[in-house]
């Protein structure tokens, strides 16, 4: 039985630990115990609301403190303490959602806090996963949530001219000044703190007394996973990655549908010297 006790696995969820079924599979999470079981230190690392995050949450051996909103905040799952939040409170995105409610208003926006998201568009053109997911959310006016602490700001679509569209927008608007911005996956735009990501809390995690000296590995499939894959000793790219994240991992394992996470710790953590001597960039 391998040991994984100098191992810290921080994996990314939608496409990549869940797949295309929103499902996690029992192969992965049978891997995940065993690894936990063995000494392997686990958490996620998702763009994900906590709260949208709880059903699967309960699934899987989380042993460390996980990053949510991608990279706004870092958790302790079990009790609930934030052990760092970063906010968005700019009068300049607030005149930014003004003007996409005017010229833009066929989205669906969504305001998140730590413990409320609020929606403030047209209940016509709201993202799917509220309803699938039944996930508790406020309906409000842009000016009722005035100096409120913002976690992240994120639009749905499924028309990708409009993702385009935010995009130039954002940038007409020198968004970049006060705050990072990106496309999370094909239908999501996303507004974040200028000074979040996954991989500046992967470094949070780094610091930590209890993990100092372990090796990171940290798997994923967006955009949104670069620099967490950059700032790991060793990045995975799922092989339903997108060609940028592949350009930046050590490693591209396989589909999220062909249980990828058991696939990590299976086949690619106990061969991690053969595949960086080797420079292979396919597991």
């Amino acid at each position: 039985m391998n040991d994984y006790s100098n191992i810290f696995l921080l994996s990314d969820m939608d496409g990549t630990l869940i797949n295309s079924n929103s499902q996690i599979s029992a192969v992965n999470k049978y891997a995940l115990e065993q690894f936990t079981k063995n000494g392997g230190t686990f958490a996620v690392a998702t763009g994900r609301t906590i709260r949208s995050c709880q059903d699967f949450l309960g699934e899987l051996p989380i042993n460390a403190p996980s990053i949510f909103y991608n990279g706004t905040i870092l958790q302790n799952v079990y009790n609930n303490v934030a052990l760092k939040t970063l906010l968005l409170q700019n009068s300049q995105l607030t005149a930014f959602l003004a003007q996409c409610l005017i010229y833009c208003p066929q989205m669906c926006i969504e305001i998140h806090t730590k413990d409320i998201f609020y929606v403030i568009t047209d209940k016509a053109y709201d993202d799917p996963v509220i309803k699938r997911e039944a996930l508790p959310y406020v309906r409000a006016n842009l000016g009722e949530l005035k100096d409120i602490p913002i976690l992240k700001v994120q639009f749905y679509t499924e028309k990708p001219e409009l993702i385009s569209w935010l995009h130039n927008f954002a940038q007409a608007m020198e968004i970049d000044k006060i705050a990072k911005y990106f496309t999370s996956w094909s239908s999501y735009f996303e507004i974040i703190p200028q000074n979040a990501s996954k991989g500046i809390m992967l470094n949070e995690l780094r610091k930590m007394p209890q993990y100092q000296g372990k090796i990171f590995i940290a798997v994923g499939d967006f955009d949104n996973d670069i620099e967490m894959l950059r700032c790991a000793d060793y990045g995975i790219a799922a092989q339903n990655a997108t060609q940028n994240l592949k350009q930046v991992a050590d490693i591209i394992g396989v589909s999220c549908d062909d249980h990828l996470l058991s696939h990590v710790i299976t086949k690619i953590i106990p061969n991690l010297t053969k595949y960086m001597a080797a420079n292979l960039q396919t597991a």
